[in-house]
């Protein structure tokens, strides 16, 4: 038996903010809730603490109205250059469960943020790896990639607005 190659997500983008800065857009989490999810998305932290090893959930409202809830088990939390956490959807409880989305989805991604100061300004890379999979969830995860791109692409936009303002 062979053991899937298991895929990385990965985008990268320059900002013209200093990684202090960035830095605290994704450390903080009232900060973090300011700009992430996609656009026309809501995202607010319920409960929890962003610290390493300490748990989070944040609850996400779609503009469509859709509701979801994610894990976060914070890894690292290197400042102005890294934070790391483990990633899953939940119930408002913190149980992990599927997405809404997927039958199929990986249950735990490994999220990785980098930061370098580069050009008077922040190079962010962000890698996405399953840590918890079946081959089903694999290959959804390798087929959504292109709007995982469009996804975060869009979190990015919102994120260089909040840097700018």
């Amino acid at each position: 038996m062979t053991t899937p190659k298991v895929p990385v997500f990965v985008i990268s983008r320059q900002f013209a903010a200093s990684p202090q800065r960035v830095y605290e857009a994704w450390a903080d989490p009232t900060k973090m809730a300011q700009w992430s999810g996609p656009k026309g998305a809501m995202v607010e932290i319920i409960r929890g603490s962003q610290a390493v090893g300490q748990t989070s959930i944040a609850r996400t409202v779609m503009a469509d109205g859709l509701e979801m809830f994610s894990l976060c088990l914070w890894r690292e939390l290197t400042p102005h250059r890294r934070v790391a956490w483990e990633q899953s959807f939940c119930t408002r409880d913190g149980a992990k469960c599927p997405p809404p989305f997927f039958e199929h989805w990986p249950q735990t991604l490994l999220t990785e943020v980098s930061l370098e100061p580069r050009d008077q300004g922040t190079y962010l890379t962000l890698k996405w790896t399953p840590i918890e999979y079946t081959d089903a969830a694999l290959a959804m995860f390798i087929k959504q990639m292109a709007s995982m791109t469009g996804g975060w692409g869009g979190s990015f936009d919102k994120l260089d607005e909040w840097l700018a303002s």
